[in-house]
């Protein structure tokens, strides 16, 4: 065995499955990244914070979808469970919420390692270091096409050669379909999961085993299609034709608001690639708007994610404030640079 295959098993013995030692050129690589980072957000008008390491659990619980259980937890010394940054941006808002009195920038970035479930991968749990850009008090079109500008520069800046495309989902919208629905929790679980995976067979066999009507079976079938931007108001008004009256009206609201935002995304979206794919479905509840996820070629996993969660803030503090933002994997984006060298 040469001596690079012998540090290469010999740290696969000591490092658990999904974590990483980065030796020094790795580091000082990291390093000269972060700090090209930092500097792009803070001319952007972002200020850094720090966030802790580990949190309490129930406030993940009340704030995440189900299956949190699941999570890497501790105890401290009073017995309550801690959770090693569960979700980043939920420790931002909480962080800056306590802080409500102080006269602080209210637009943030971090740098911050957690625990990932990847219940896709071999590892189970992963450690990774997320980059992640909130806004407090803004969610607005104009809000969200600057950031998502902000993460073409920053891409620009790392993997300039290699194509990324956006697909936008709305958390009003789907939650409003699966009221027309009328499903219960555990149908809707099950729902979720077949349009997250395209499972057109399985779909289609659950809603037959639930009797549901035709026009219904025809919405499901909708919804699976990602629709490109420019197709938006024919999806409306298909909606528009299959749907009764009441229910149209449910989501005509949520419709309205995404064929605006798309007319302003054509005017500032700058050439990025986008597509619009209704069954969209991100594994956090506090969502109220607008989502969107990173995909570039080969990798089905999303390599940034972000959207709008207005209410978020406001159960923290009574306080009612929009916000925004959005979060990358800088191992993703290391992964890239190395594969394009």
């Amino acid at each position: 065995m040469n001596q690079k295959n012998k540090s290469i098993s010999s740290e696969q013995k000591w490092i658990p499955d999904g974590f990483h030692f980065l030796g020094p050129e790795e580091s000082k690589n990291r390093r000269i990244l972060l700090q090209t980072f930092s500097e792009l957000f803070e001319r952007e008008g972002y200020s850094e914070i720090s966030l802790p390491s580990f949190d309490y659990s129930n406030s993940f619980r009340s704030h995440l979808d189900h299956g949190v259980e699941s999570l890497l937890v501790a105890k401290d010394w009073d017995g309550n469970e801690l959770s090693p940054g569960v979700d980043l941006t939920l420790q931002v808002v909480k962080g800056m919420a306590a802080r409500s009195h102080w006269e602080e920038n209210q637009n943030v970035f971090y740098f911050a390692r957690k625990i990932r479930d990847h219940k896709k991968r071999n590892a189970s749990r992963r450690e990774i270091l997320q980059i992640g850009v909130e806004s407090l008090g803004k969610s607005d079109t104009n809000q969200i096409v600057s950031q998502i500008q902000i993460l073409k520069k920053l891409w620009m800046l790392s993997v300039p050669k290699v194509p990324f495309t956006i697909v936008f989902g709305h958390s009003s919208f789907f939650r409003t379909v699966l009221e027309i629905l009328g499903w219960n929790e555990e149908q809707t679980k099950v729902l979720r999961q077949f349009l997250y995976t395209k499972n057109v067979q399985e779909l289609i066999s659950l809603a037959a085993r639930e009797n549901t009507k035709e026009s219904h079976m025809q919405m499901i079938q909708l919804l699976l299609r990602p629709i490109p931007v420019v197709e938006i108001a024919k999806f409306k008004e298909s909606l528009h034709q299959i749907l009764e009256p009441g229910e149209w009206e449910k989501l005509k609201g949520d419709l309205e608001s995404i064929t605006n935002f798309f007319t302003e995304w054509g005017k500032g979206a700058d050439g990025v690639p986008s597509i619009w794919d209704p069954s969209l479905v991100r594994d956090l509840s506090y969502y109220t708007g607008f989502m969107f996820q990173g995909y570039v070629a080969g990798d089905p996993e999303p390599v940034f994610a972000g959207g709008v969660y207005n209410e978020l803030y406001e159960s923290f503090t009574g306080i009612g404030k929009d916000a925004c933002g959005f979060a990358l994997h800088l191992d993703s984006i290391e992964e890239l640079i190395n594969k394009v060298k």
